[in-house]
Order: C-alpha cells, then structure tokens, then sequence
C-alpha cells in the first residue's frame, strides 16, 4: 500500500515580507496556510531596501526573484570616500553568479509582489486580525484570534510560525529570552532626489571623523540617505538635493538574538528572532531565508535541529553587521587612519573583493 502523504496546516502570524515568504513557500510546496496580520494593510513606505543574492536564490524557487529583479534597481558597485575623498570601489558585478548585483526595492514594493503571488494560489492575508494567545501540545496548537469585525475564535493548525516582528506577541508568549542592547546612537534616514556624482547602480558610503553616511540608489535619481547622527539632509557631502524628501525618519539599532527559535509546533522567523544594525542590509533578508528554510523543514522534515541551525547563522550575522558598524564608526584617529589605509590600500586588490564580495552579497554568513 502506498505511504499516505499528510498535507501540514500552518498558521503564519505577521505579514511583512518574512510571513509573506513563509506563506508563499509553504503554499507551494502544498500545506495549507492561513495568515494573518494586525494591521489593516501592508506597509507603504520604503523601509528595507536590500534585496541580496541569498534572498534571490530563495524567492527563485517559488518563481518570485525575477518579479523583484524588473520592479528593483540593479547595484553593481560600492564606492568608499573618506569625506569628499575617493578611497576604493567594490565590483559587487565581478561576483562569479548569476545574480552578480544587489537589488533596491522598496519594502513596500516587495510585499506588494509576495502578497500578489500568495493571492494568485488562493491564499489571502486576514488583515486586523492580531493574535491574542495559543497553547500548543504534541499534536496540535490552539491560537485565539481577534478579529476587529468579529467575535474572538480559536483556530487550530500543526504549526505556528511568528514572523510577527521585533515586538513579537508569539516570542512572548513563548517566553524564550532576547538577550543583547541598544546601539548607543539613533540613525536617521531620507529618501530623496539629488542632483550630484551618486550613480545609480552603485551605493556609496562617507566616512567622517563624527559619522558615517551611506547613500543608496533608489532608481529615477531618487537616493536614500542615512547617517548615524541626526539630520542627514544637511549632511550629504556632494551634490544637492532637489526637493523635499519623499520619507524621512529617525530609528534606534538593537543587537539581539533569542535563546531560541522555537520549539515542538511553534517557531520564529526574522525580526521576531533577530535584530541587529541596518549596517549590509541583512534584516530583512535573514528573515526571508529563515522563513523559506522553516517552510521547508515543515513540509520535509529536519524541524529539530532548524533552531540551533538558524540560531549559528543569525549569531554570525548580527556579530557581522556589528563590526561592519565598528569600522564606519570608528573614533579614535589612529584608527581611523589605519581603516582609511586599509580600504586605499589593500580594498582594491582583488584578491580582497573576492572575499568581500559574498558577504556583503549575503552569500556567507
């Protein structure tokens, strides 16, 4: 007789780009998947512009990397100045892989493209539905919903994912532990329109003796603009701005990382696991590559080991993203002038790029 094939039920709290993942993935590999978010709709604004090659190889498979490939602008190189003061280029475009190039695309623009395909196979997000409770057993979880047009109700599913952010309701109901702090400076970011020497196929990053400042193409000659002290309208060093911006904001930086990610039924993905500085654009890209990994253990099997596995990789991401701010933050002039010797000298070489260029392609953790 024929093994029987049992379908998984998933419950996905959250609807950002890493349950939007989830959902897609699992729903294609055939569980049956719910998701639900507490907002009434998915973001607007631009948020996580990065989209990075791990991510690409993931979203493939489910047929989604070429949708987010047209609708983003490519990013070949990343120049490094010490001021005004030209000091290296990375080729990023020289990487030996198909996808030889980042992605920027609003995060907005990403969601919009996940909840479209997640639409396309019958599946729609249950928008202002948060989760208020859920208990779970060796079979089953029970999760409580609130719904704002209607009665509480509990529904139950094999596996409840929580890719609910960094104030996740399922990492406290679970109780595990979110150990690290707060970076020592808030980061303020603008998205604008400049007239200057940025190209749009390249991010650039001013190093100062009081700050770093990166700007990142956003296609159509709009940049955005971030910095590690506040008001980086007035701090952009070449060219000028045109206009006023699209999006600004001020935001504080955590590096954190939970005791673990889950456990028996109920499991957690990106922001909800992990938190570090936006320093390599990981965020929310760890968090897709948590969610597709996750949806395939669900379906496959290998779920007791996905926590210490994803556990090793986002410890190794936030300890990266951590140095990576270090180094564009450093105070001391001394060391400011070996960094600075560092990225004339030896950044250019190209036995050097060939390191550099998986990571900060997110290829290696």
């Amino acid at each position: 007789m024929a093994a029987t094939t049992v379908t998984p039920s998933v419950l996905v709290v959250g609807a950002g780009p890493v349950g939007l993942a989830a959902a897609n993935r699992l729903a294609r590999r055939g569980a049956s998947v719910r998701i639900i978010d507490r907002n009434a709709a998915r973001t607007e604004l631009s948020k996580a512009l990065a989209v990075n090659v791990r991510t690409l190889e993931h979203l493939e498979r489910c047929g989604l990397s070429e949708r987010l490939i047209a609708a983003g602008q490519r990013i070949n190189r990343m120049r490094l100045f010490r001021g005004t003061e030209h000091l290296a280029s990375i080729h990023l475009d020289r990487l030996p892989h198909r996808h030889n190039y980042l992605i920027s695309l609003p995060q907005s623009e990403t969601e919009r493209i996940l909840e479209e395909d997640l639409a396309s196979l019958g599946i729609s997000v249950e928008r202002e539905t948060p989760l208020t409770a859920f208990e779970a057993d060796g079979e089953t979880v029970r999760a409580t919903l609130a719904p704002a047009a209607g009665e509480p109700t509990t529904v139950a599913a094999d596996y409840l994912i929580g890719a609910d952010g960094a104030h996740s309701t399922v990492r406290k109901a679970l109780g595990v532990g979110f150990p690290g702090g707060r970076h020592e400076f808030k980061w303020n970011l603008a998205d604008v329109e400049i007239d200057g020497p940025y190209g749009d196929d390249e991010v650039t990053m001013h190093l100062h003796p009081a700050h770093a400042m990166l700007v990142i193409p956003m296609g159509r000659r709009r940049f955005r603009i971030v910095t590690t002290v506040p008001d980086a309208l007035s701090r952009l060093p070449m060219g000028r701005i045109v206009g006023a911006p699209g999006w600004q904001t001020d935001f504080a930086s955590s590096h954190r990382i939970v005791d673990s990610y889950g456990a028996g039924r109920v499991f957690l993905a990106g922001d909800a696991a992990h938190l570090h500085s936006p320093a390599g654009g990981r965020g929310m890209n760890l968090g897709i590559e948590d969610a597709t990994v996750l949806a395939d253990r669900i379906v496959d099997g290998g779920l007791e080991t996905y926590s210490d596995d994803r556990r090793r990789v986002g410890q190794s991401i936030v300890a990266q993203t951590d140095r990576m701010l270090a180094m564009a933050t450093l105070r001391h002039p001394l060391g400011r002038a070996v960094r600075d010797l560092v990225l004339r000298h030896l950044i250019p070489t190209e036995a050097v790029q060939r390191r550099l260029r998986p990571r900060l392609m997110g290829i290696a953790d």
